[in-house]
């Protein structure tokens, strides 16, 4: 933190954007975790002839924003991730009462975490003739896809080019764990006054790399995502965007805009473990539940749900139960999305937060659709069958990736 910080101050969100699987904007995404639509489907997008996994969560149609309009012609490309971005952090931005225009005087930050990047380009010519490959057009359009394009992007469709004021843009790779790593980095500015606005969440396309990569983990569900259920078979890799306007609650107040959740607490951890297993204690994740807390100024029996990283493997999952069972010795009421959802790598720790802001705001805890038969041993209350109203002041969303990454959000109700 820089000397001008202050910590004592809350940062609130007040915008909020969401391009999912199971919905291509808040409303059609909170319907579909309320009444359980999966977005689970036949891959599209990639020839599975040859695979022995076929399901997937892609985001369905096309997607339309004013600002791909300069990029369909012979010029730069703009990827699929930046695409997703763009898309999710317009709807928070004007959710938060802002247009480009009201940023013109503002000291604006982007925050983009994802896992995979811009991967589009190197993955569209995975098929190229040997002539083709690292060819100068090629090489072109992998610069497009740099890391920062997709920050960049973002800044430049909300009129970066007319900002008048210091801004920053960063892509923060961070694996799955991502999404919460740039909402942490976003306070950690907001807190050190490096900025008055902090656009921040996850982004990630569908990528046949991160598809075929899981596939040959075997960690990949054949039919049904079962998050912490003893039927569990794998994951469903899926892609999308959640976005999120931040500013400290004292320039929220003065702009008169709503607050929807409170930023309380935000930390995280690594692990050296291994390259792709959590520590089977879940040690790392332990470490920044307990963090998060502790910033939050909470007690572990003031959480009232917990968004889980929810995978459904059988490893992550069993392993997360025991990092609650030790952050929560009284029992906590959890569950994953990702049974609808699909895991959308770098932006499935913002779409989960998503989910924990929309949970705050009408008092209900999404179940995990999926969930028969809770995996043993389990002291906790995992949430199933349906929708639970609930008094819901406090919320943790976790998030843990390959690599040893591991981040953690204390949410509270506005």
């Amino acid at each position: 933190m820089s000397e001008n910080s202050n910590t004592s101050e809350e940062i609130v969100i007040t915008g909020m954007g969401v391009v999912s699987p199971v919905g291509r904007d808040e409303s059609g995404f909170w319907t579909a975790l309320r009444e359980g639509q999966s977005g689970a489907a036949p891959i599209t997008s990639l020839d599975t002839t040859e695979l022995t996994r076929t399901i997937a969560c892609e985001v369905k149609g096309e997607l339309n924003d004013p600002y791909f309009e300069g990029f369909n012609g012979s010029g730069p490309l703009l990827g699929r991730a930046s695409r997703l971005g763009v898309v999710a952090a317009r709807q928070a931005v004007n959710d938060a009462g802002l247009q480009p225009g009201n940023l013109t005087d503002a000291r604006t930050h982007v925050f983009a975490g994802t896992t995979m990047g811009e991967t589009q380009f190197i993955e569209d010519s995975l098929s190229a003739e040997d002539g083709d490959w690292l060819s100068p057009e090629h090489l072109d359009q992998i610069a497009c896809g740099m890391p920062g394009a997709i920050a960049d992007h973002i800044a430049f469709a909300l009129g970066a080019d007319h900002w008048k004021t210091p801004h920053r843009r960063h892509d923060i790779y961070g694996a799955c764990a991502a999404g919460n790593l740039a909402l942490h980095a976003a306070r950690r500015s907001l807190l050190a006054d490096e900025c008055d606005i902090a656009i921040a969440g996850g982004s990630d396309g569908f990528s046949r790399l991160a598809f075929i990569g899981f596939m040959r983990l075997r960690v990949m569900a054949e039919a049904v995502c079962r998050p912490f259920d003893r039927d569990r078979d794998g994951l469903f890799v899926g892609e999308g965007a959640a976005f999120f306007v931040l500013e400290r609650a004292s320039q929220a107040k003065a702009r008169a805009v709503r607050t929807r959740a409170r930023l309380l607490g935000a930390a995280l951890s690594c692990e050296d473990y291994h390259p792709t297993r959590p520590q089977p204690e879940g040690d790392g994740l332990s470490r920044a539940t307990l963090a998060s807390l502790a910033q939050a100024g909470v007690s572990p029996n003031d959480i009232d749900y917990v968004c889980a990283h929810g995978t459904g493997t059988p490893q992550n999952d069993m392993i997360e139960v025991k990092v609650m069972e030790k952050c929560f010795p009284q029992g906590v009421a959890f569950s994953s999305v990702k049974a609808l959802t699909g895991h959308t790598m770098g932006a499935a720790a913002a779409v989960e937060a998503a989910c924990c802001v929309l949970s705050l705001e009408n008092q209900v805890m999404i179940p995990t659709w999926t969930l028969e038969n809770p995996l043993e041993p389990c002291d906790l209350d995992p949430i199933m069958g349906s929708p639970r109203e609930a008094t819901v002041r406090h919320v943790v969303n976790n998030s843990a990736g390959f690599g040893g990454y591991n981040s953690s959000l204390v949410l509270g109700a506005a």
